[in-house]
């Protein structure tokens, strides 16, 4: 059996992962999902590595992909398996704007409209993310614009193994499974919207555990 850390993406908790952590747990899995509490991303990368054991095995979704990145090139010994669910995929030295320039506008605009600061970012576009359940949208919460500003850290390690898991053919993270592919990684499609670990958990526990099993 394994240890699961799943990490959750923008407005998010780690309540996003009851569902598949309920699956993760009848399989005899144990699993850990923290909800992120830094201002940015190089905070969440402590947060999460800190959590470590041996050998476990790391997913994120979405923004959590940029979290998985970073701490499987900073704990690359304590990492057997990274997953990335609809999320990111950065190397060293990019931010979630690098890799989705076109993100930071929207962004930008809905955070100059909530805070006069213009850093804090509420949740927005939900809809069209999946996020139609009136009890999760209640749940969610603003976000630090450092999440998508903050580049990784530079590193020279290599990554442990890597899969990628996209939602759906249209998915606006398909960009990102391409470059998994170009990585070598071994990639799999669940036909689901963004919010596939919610609204289509049994699914996308299957795809998650199926290549650990094969291994």
């Amino acid at each position: 059996m394994s240890h699961y850390v799943l990490v959750h993406g923008s407005w998010c908790g780690g309540w996003v992962w009851d569902r598949i952590a309920a699956l993760l747990s009848e399989q005899g899995h144990t699993v850990a999902a923290p909800t992120l509490t830094g201002s940015g991303l190089r905070q969440h990368l402590g947060e999460v590595g800190r959590l470590l054991e041996d050998q476990v095995v790391l997913v994120g979704h979405s923004y959590g992909g940029m979290v998985v990145a970073g701490v499987s090139d900073a704990h690359p010994e304590q990492v057997r398996e990274a997953v990335y669910l609809d999320a990111f995929l950065p190397s060293p030295g990019e931010s979630a704007f690098d890799l989705m320039p076109m993100l930071r506008r929207p962004f930008t605009d809905a955070a100059m409209s909530h805070d006069p600061s213009g850093r804090t970012v509420p949740p927005f576009g939900l809809a069209a993310l999946g996020f139609t359940d009136p009890d999760v949208a209640s749940r969610l919460r603003p976000l630090d614009l450092a999440t998508h500003e903050e580049r990784l850290p530079p590193s020279s390690s290599q990554r442990p193994p890597s899969r990628y898991v996209l939602f759906g053919e249209h998915s606006p993270f398909a960009p990102m499974s391409v470059r998994a592919r170009a990585h070598g990684m071994e990639c799999r499609t669940v036909t689901t919207d963004h919010l596939g670990l919610w609204t289509a958990a049994p699914e996308v526990c299957a795809a998650l555990t199926g290549g650990e099993r094969a291994r």
